[in-house]
């Protein structure tokens, strides 16, 4: 019933040309190089001054300000005081939004979740046109007032966005990403956010040139991939309410949920007990992945890693594709993978079983959040009609209980409850390493840790020691038998002197989980301990 929806039919076809902009851009082993797109008056989808009024005085709704200093990280800041104990002192209220502005642009994050009535069927339409290139969609919206001279400094974001200017203008400036290899420790995802400047001309510096330069009216699309520095302002707008720049932002997000490559990568890794030597040493899974060695590999390795998994994995409507389809697809990615892992590290061979159940488990993870996306957006256009039919949902006369609970400020964190849920639970399957077998070669390859008994190499003869360190840069501090340290040992220079004892499936906890992480590991250890 919902695809009779006006709105949706005006941005399911935005979407659709986005994806094939990006599937052409994609290469046979599923890396992909797009830039961004522009399109002048592509989508009627409007979002006005006072559609933001009723979506503030209809809801219950959170809103954060971003800084406008473009030396400075961009930040946020919470809209808004509570001004005292009942129900509508916490609640923002529209002349606080206008305050804000004075300050800066305001963001209603996860819009598309929270106001049912035209953003949730836009982020819907977005979600079924995508055909499972992401793992969902979420949808800012920013209101700027005219004047502006930076509503957003530069900065790169973890998701690709397509952006919808429903009223006013906006200037954008968009860029090709900086040299990674310039500043290796810096997430590309995360660039003039938090702590760390991206100035334009630190841009300019680091290889990074001008590829758009527009200002966005009312209608136009514009489309911009992840890790492609961007800077806004509203100089050409003017200072009336309905000259506020009211844009939204449609991420689609791969990145996030980690479909991509590099996740999909390090992952298998972990799960297979291999060693990762972009993190040598490190088995934490919440480690950031895309700061460090990554950024000094080849602009072809790291394009490749820094590819969302492909279209096919994923599909929207259950029983889209084949048993045959999906066969090949997953097939086809963990070939893919198969060959990228043995381009960064050709030492770590893993059979293409491996790969397989690594494809298999992104994307039961991915297709959960993706299926949770849907029904976050049917819910909030339910809840819309519902109102339609009723009456509003806030009134002057108070409110019952049931009401408070359709409030989207309920319903809506249980959605993302169960996106981190299933994140959550990729994590405990890449920590939990499964051997079947101990190779031959273990007393040479088997990955040690502290405390392992060992023969060390020491001017050219072997002998006895302890492991002090395994060090994050692949090499190990040991402890002979006579006293003396010697720091700095290559794998290749040790050899573990006791067979390693290795059940059908180990399962050891990575670092830094959550104690409900921990309790649901611990599950998992005693039902293996049942099947045994």
């Amino acid at each position: 019933m919902f695809t009779a929806s006006s709105t949706f039919a005006k941005t399911h076809g935005i979407f659709q040309h986005v994806r094939n902009h990006m599937v052409a851009s994609s290469k046979a082993n599923g890396a992909r190089s797009v830039g961004p797109l522009h399109q002048k008056r592509q989508c009627d989808l409007k979002f006005s001054t006072e559609d933001l009024k009723a979506a503030v005085e209809g809801e219950f709704l959170d809103a954060g300000q971003g800084t406008t200093n473009k030396a400075k990280g961009w930040k946020m800041r919470p809209v808004g005081t509570i001004r005292g104990s009942s129900f509508e002192d916490a609640r923002l209220n529209f002349k606080e939004v206008r305050e804000s502005l004075e300050k800066g642009t305001v963001i209603f994050n996860s819009a598309g979740a929270h106001i049912g009535d035209t953003i949730a069927p836009a982020t819907l339409a977005a979600v079924d046109a995508m055909s499972g290139y992401c793992g969902g969609v979420c949808t800012n919206m920013y209101v700027t007032r005219g004047g502006a001279t930076t509503s957003a400094p530069p900065h790169t974001d973890k998701q690709d966005v397509v952006v919808i200017q429903t009223q006013g203008k906006k200037h954008w400036r968009v860029y090709s990403p900086p040299d990674p290899s310039l500043k290796p420790h810096a997430d590309p995802f995360a660039r003039g956010k938090g702590t760390d400047d991206c100035p334009v001309h630190l841009l300019k510096e680091s290889g990074s040139e001008l590829l758009l330069d527009v200002v966005l009216e009312e209608g136009d699309v514009l489309y911009v991939p992840a890790r492609f520095p961007h800077t806004t302002d509203t100089i050409d707008s003017g200072p009336e309410e309905t000259d506020w720049s009211i844009h939204l932002t449609f991420g689609l997000d791969t990145h996030v949920w980690d479909l991509d490559f590099a996740s999909l990568r390090r992952f298998a890794l972990l799960r297979a007990g291999a060693d990762d030597a972009l993190l040598p040493g490190d088995t934490d899974t919440n480690v950031n992945i895309y700061a460090g060695k990554i950024n000094n590999l080849s602009s072809d390795l790291h394009e490749w890693l820094m590819s969302p998994l492909p279209l096919g994995l994923l599909e929207v409507y259950e029983g889209e594709a084949s048993d045959s389809d999906k066969k090949k697809a997953v097939e086809s990615l963990a070939s893919n993978v198969m060959h990228l892992s043995l381009a960064v590290d050709p030492s770590v061979d893993l059979p293409l079983s491996s790969w397989i159940e690594a494809v298999e488990k992104f994307r039961e993870s991915g297709q959960k959040i993706l299926n949770k996306h849907r029904d976050m957006y049917l819910a909030a256009m339910e809840e819309s009609e519902r109102r339609a039919t009723e009456g509003p949902l806030i009134t002057s006369g108070g409110m019952s209980q049931d009401k408070i609970d359709r409030l989207s400020l309920f319903r809506v964190p249980k959605f993302f409850e169960a996106f981190n849920e299933a994140k959550s639970d990729l994590r405990l399957w890449a920590s939990s390493a499964v051997v079947d077998d101990i190779p031959e070669d273990w007393p040479a390859t088997w990955p040690l840790k502290v405390d392992d008994q060992v023969e060390a190499d020491l001017g050219g003869a072997m002998f006895p020691a302890t492991v002090l360190k395994v060090r994050p840069d692949g090499l190990f501090d040991v402890k002979f038998f006579d006293g003396e340290v010697e720091q700095g040992v290559p794998r290749s220079g040790i050899e573990l002197r006791t067979k390693p004892k290795v059940e059908a499936a180990v399962l050891e906890p990575a670092k830094k989980l959550t104690k409900k992480e921990l309790k649901r590991l611990e599950k998992e250890k005693k039902k293996g301990k049942k099947e045994r």
